[in-house]
């Protein structure tokens, strides 16, 4: 059983104490039906996350690290290890729009949508992930393709509890799969618009896969090269987050293909979230959440033979359920050792699973 400072983080931060989904907050409009309480939480949610989109940051870097790009002033000094840091804790979350590209391969013939169109719904997607990952304090560290690239962890306060940063990336996969079935009925409105409805099945919408892997030793080294301008050395370049398991976030999702023909039930996108071994060992889930194994990285290099496990969860069960880190608690095997609860000595109910926390 893992000891985490849940406590502490709820009492300093308001946006992990909502139990409302953030994606209703960005989506619906209509609350002549929400309760005062529902409709207050909604312009606290809207307000952080417009508040996250008004201070200043980047695509790509890191912002506790990108402090290290500025003391390159040689090509040498990129690869001097005082300019490099080392053994940081941090959850990569990699995003995918799947056969996103095949799309644009059928503009012409039958024609029923448009470059403009589907880039359209790619900015849609991207943007709402930014919106979710800003609210769960995650790190754009690329736009790739047609997805993202998530790290959580760092040297603020809410990243010094390893087991949180696995859970604030366990909730942002959970939105980012949520987000599936908003993008896909906005998509059923355009082809019945266009008086194609028959086309609105499962092979021509939408799919997500998303994966995560936990690293506990990031190595954050500045990467680029030195250009002169004005006749001053500059460096042109980011901060990059160096570790297999931070690549293996990807990695897992060629997986996803027999993952989805493992479960069952339909439709079956938006609900698969793929997973490493170190992520699994760091959120030590209990008995009531049904991982699975499915299949196997091995690789040989140096006469050694290495494999790590690719695992992967159906969140059927979870999307719309599971909206907060005490949510999330009620899935794992941990206990709080904050000060905080250490104080209040108290017990919570998650999910019918009661929770020591202290």
């Amino acid at each position: 059983m893992r000891g985490t400072k849940l406590r502490s983080l709820l009492k300093a931060d308001s946006r992990y104490k909502f139990n409302l989904n953030p994606l209703r907050a960005l989506f619906e409009t209509t609350d002549i039906f929400k309760s005062l309480e529902e409709k207050s939480q909604i312009r606290q949610i809207l307000s952080i996350i417009e508040t996250e989109l008004q201070t200043e940051f980047k695509i790509g870097g890191h912002p506790d690290y990108d402090y290290l790009l500025d003391k390159i002033s040689t090509p040498e000094d990129f690869l001097d290890d005082h300019n490099r840091i080392t053994d940081v804790k941090m959850c990569s979350l990699f995003i995918d729009l799947r056969n996103f590209t095949k799309r644009a391969l059928f503009i012409e013939e039958p024609g029923l949508e448009t470059l403009n169109e589907i880039a359209d719904i790619k900015q849609k997607a991207i943007s709402t992930w930014i919106k979710i990952a800003r609210f769960y304090q995650g790190h754009i560290h690329s736009i790739t393709g047609d997805g993202i690239m998530v790290l959580i962890g760092g040297e603020q306060e809410e990243d010094k509890d390893e087991w949180i940063i696995g859970g604030r990336a366990l909730l942002i996969a959970l939105r980012v799969l949520e987000s599936t079935d908003i993008l896909n009925e906005e998509m059923k409105d355009t082809l019945k618009n266009k008086g194609v409805e028959h086309y609105s099945h499962p092979d021509n919408l939408l799919d997500i896969k998303v994966g995560i892997e936990y690293s506990e030793k990031t190595l954050m080294n500045p990467q680029g090269v030195i250009v002169q301008t004005d006749y001053q050395n500059k460096s042109v370049g980011e901060v990059k987050a160096t570790s297999f398991e931070v690549d293996f976030a990807a990695k897992v999702l060629a997986s996803y293909k027999s993952a989805t023909k493992d479960i069952e039930g339909s439709p079956k996108y938006g609900r698969v979230l793929m997973m490493g071994e170190k992520y699994i060992e760091l959120m030590e889930f209990n008995d009531s959440v049904a991982y699975k194994k499915i299949d196997s990285y091995e690789r040989q290099m140096f006469n050694q033979k290495n494999c790590r496990q690719i695992y992967y969860l159906d969140c059927c069960e979870y999307k719309d359920k599971i909206i907060t880190l005490d949510d999330v608690a009620g899935l794992c095997d941990v206990y709080d050792d904050s000060e905080d609860a250490k104080a209040a000595s108290i017990y919570i109910a998650a999910k019918g699973d009661k929770i020591q926390h202290g």
